[in-house]
């Protein structure tokens, strides 16, 4: 049952991918996972030879091996595709693929892994983790070096997978940092609205009245940060939405060719229900703040600031319920817009260890390849 199962797995890959008939050439680096590569900022293309797991590209020769050892399983066409390479290191940018987590034990070569973004208590690999790491997977599943966001998260994954943690962070996260005194005095909500999930984008237009309202009262522009400006025609979705509660008293942030990172670098207070790239915001110093309200019935509200950390429901930067409370998110204005500096560390800096770390130019990274490189 479980060859016919890999079998089939495998042919439906066949039906849709690009056939590659050259042997992959033999390089420094393999990339798991061509979709997204972040350590171009460090690492030369040239050194990278990308392993497709998304069924992109198959490459003949590595099959056929696999077929004639009747071997079907998407790790033994990884594992011969690697020896093939015959890399210095394995390297990803997704730390929720189990099936990385086999591949050191079974080359023999070592791999690195990022966290890939933000984690809450309901993602799947983390809502199912007896799944996804059942007993006794310490025993199978390594990584040589793991770059994780916290503390918290390397306590998850360090009691199943062995090897080597780095609480760095985001890793594209500390490509930048701000200069603070450079800063507009002024105020940029986040969108988290959505044009296929009623569930993510429920109250973000009341929540960016409320902010809109109280920016207004202390002589402070609003701006609002699009999720799709890249994309105009759900922006236009994304405009309408926000105009129902806000009459077109607002201006969206539409520079392109410029990072969301590099964006917000310019302004000096953030506010967001929930988004990564505002706590991201938070482990670079800015100031930020989380104001959240929605439905108990919806499943993002799992996703609030500090939930995965267990951390109140309300604090010092932010607040969230299961009701619109203008008070508590005139507190929380307050404190992000108002509150010195001296007050604002002291305050902020034992939360924000807990849910993120920050590692400017990523040093600790830098220094772990150097001899790879």
């Amino acid at each position: 049952m479980y060859l016919f199962k890999n079998l089939t797995i495998f042919l439906k890959y066949l039906l849709k991918s690009k056939w590659v008939f050259k042997l992959p050439k033999k390089n420094k680096f393999v990339l798991v996972d061509g979709i997204h590569n972040p350590f171009l900022k460090y690492i030369k293309k040239k050194d990278f030879t990308v392993l497709y797991r998304r069924g992109e590209e198959i490459n003949f020769a590595i099959f056929l091996k696999c077929l004639i050892q009747l071997k079907f399983t998407t790790l033994d066409y990884f594992s011969e595709f690697i020896k093939q390479v015959s890399p210095k290191l394995i390297l990803t940018s997704f730390d929720y693929h189990t099936i990385f987590y086999k591949l050191s034990k079974k080359t023999g070569i070592k791999t690195l892994a990022l966290q890939k973004g933000k984690r809450g208590k309901t993602e799947w690999i983390f809502k199912n983790r007896n799944f996804f790491f059942s007993k006794g997977s310490k025993k199978k599943f390594h990584v040589d070096y793991f770059f994780v966001y916290s503390s918290t998260v390397k306590k998850f994954y360090s009691k199943r997978i062995s090897g080597n943690f780095f609480e760095i962070g985001s890793f594209e996260n500390n490509f930048t940092k701000p200069v603070l005194s450079k800063q507009k005095n002024e105020v940029v909500f986040i969108s988290n609205f959505s044009d296929a999930t009623k569930e993510k984008c429920e109250n973000e237009n009341i929540i960016a009245l409320q902010l809109y309202e109280l920016a207004k009262k202390n002589k402070l522009v609003f701006r609002i940060l699009p999720r799709y400006r890249n994309f105009p025609q759900i922006l236009n979705k994304e405009k309408k939405f926000y105009n129902q509660v806000l009459q077109k008293k607002f201006k969206f942030i539409l520079q392109k060719n410029t990072t969301s990172y590099n964006l917000l670098l310019n302004y000096k207070y953030i506010f967001s229900t929930y988004s990564s790239l505002a706590t991201e915001c938070l482990a670079k110093g800015m100031r930020t703040g989380f104001v959240m309200f929605k439905s108990k019935q919806n499943p993002i509200f799992s996703l609030r600031f500090g939930d995965y950390e267990n951390l109140e429901n309300k604090g010092p930067f932010w607040c969230s319920s299961n009701k619109l409370d203008k008070k508590e998110i005139e507190r929380v204005f307050k404190f992000v817009t108002q509150t010195n500096e001296s007050k604002w560390l002291k305050k902020t800096n034992v939360y924000i260890k807990k849910v993120i770390g920050f590692d400017y130019q990523n040093k600790t990274f830098r220094n772990t390849i150097k001899s790879y490189i």
